[in-house]
């Protein structure tokens, strides 16, 4: 049995907080510790995602939906960045703003290139609110698989978008840390840990060294050669520099737990599977 940590209320409200005060306002018809995700997209309606689906937010004022306007955009922008959107230039280039408490804004709009590569976005035109839960205890009963007898299996995490990859991930590093194993984390996007001044709003035990704001390749192998961890954790690998580095912290003897996109992958090295509401556990 797992519990939505209690934190998690304090942890919304600092997603709220980032939202322009007419969308705020309008929130309070919503049960928002029951959203996954909240969509404003520029002259369209104020869309929101629960475990239940898509709905749009209506109101007493609004039944017909709210319509996200301009300043909507503009003062949505001012509050993720802290009123320096030159100071997020690289986030956004990215595509997405990390908020305190884990939660994640995904930006999009009119790509600006130089040699094929995004260098800024302009005409902002939709982000994507995604809220960040900590559910302490999701992981307990994989555990015996993952670190049975005291040895850690190296596990990947398999499921479409949206399954709750990066709230496992975070819980697994909680129970081998509480384990007394050496866990270090690398969190590139912010979402694992989410470091604010150095903290994370998250329970992580008291074993765990994080490393965030750098790409997952590079940190795995900083990490490899800095913090002689028994386990590296990191989410979402996908391209050939991620299998490189996991190639060689294998060969070094390290765990490597982590999490991949998809539905039906084919992972000869991992052949055990467990099927939790849509996830697959490779260990």
């Amino acid at each position: 049995m797992f519990t939505l940590a209690k934190e998690s209320t304090k942890s919304t409200y600092s997603l709220l907080s980032a939202l322009p005060e007419r969308i705020r306002e309008q929130l309070k018809y919503v049960d928002t510790d029951r959203l996954l995700e909240l969509r404003l997209r520029l002259g369209g309606r104020l869309c929101a995602v629960s475990q239940n689906g898509c709905f749009f937010v209506t109101s007493p004022e609004n039944k017909d939906g709210i319509i996200v306007n301009e300043r909507d955009i503009k003062r949505a922008l001012e509050l993720i960045t802290n009123f320096s959107m030159y100071a997020y230039e690289n986030e956004i280039k990215n595509g997405f703003v990390t908020l305190p408490g884990g939660h994640r804004v995904g930006i999009c709009g009119e790509a600006c290139l130089s040699d094929g590569k995004i260098t800024h976005l302009k005409s902002i035109q939709a982000l994507n609110y995604r809220f960040a839960r900590e559910f302490v205890g999701c992981s307990d009963g994989l555990m015996d698989r993952i670190a049975g007898g005291g040895f850690i299996k190296n596990t990947v995490i398999v499921s479409p978008p949206m399954y709750g990859k990066t709230t496992l991930l975070r819980d697994i590093a909680r129970n081998l840390s509480l384990m007394g194993k050496r866990v270090s984390i690398v969190d590139e996007r912010g979402e694992i840990a989410s470091l604010h001044g150095g903290f994370s709003p998250f329970d992580l035990g008291y074993g765990c060294d994080v490393l965030s704001g750098t790409k997952k390749a590079d940190g795995m192998l900083f990490m490899l050669r800095s913090m002689s961890p028994d386990v590296i954790i990191t989410d979402e690998i996908g391209d050939s520099g991620d299998f490189s580095a996991i190639a060689e912290i294998k060969r070094r003897g390290v765990s490597i737990i982590t999490s991949i996109h998809g539905k039906n992958i084919t992972l000869p090295e991992f052949d055990e599977t467990i099927n939790l509401k849509g996830i697959g556990i490779y260990a």
